[in-house]
């Protein structure tokens, strides 16, 4: 593991009973744990986002492009393939 940095957070009342109640419950062995557990969450949700963001633009340069075909073909072609009678 890469050496770690020692941040220090200040939060809210609110925020520090809901970061004590949850490692209670037991959702991290401790605050450190859960606030990195959180922004591992929130760093894979970003990354998802990119890359759904990244499909997104390749569908639409596609389209621009000329790269598609009419839906009623694509799935008559799906259709096809799986022995689906129309």
């Amino acid at each position: 593991m890469s050496q770690m940095a020692t941040i220090t957070v200040t939060l809210e009342p609110e925020r520090e009973d809901f970061l004590l109640k949850e490692v209670r419950r037991g959702a991290a062995a401790s605050p450190e744990d859960l606030v990195r557990d959180l922004i591992r969450n929130r760093q894979d949700t970003e990354l998802a986002r990119e890359k759904l963001d990244a499909a997104i633009q390749k569908g639409i340069d596609d389209i621009e492009a000329g790269r598609f075909r009419p839906i009623d073909e694509a799935f008559a072609e799906v259709r096809s393939r799986l022995g689906i009678k129309a």
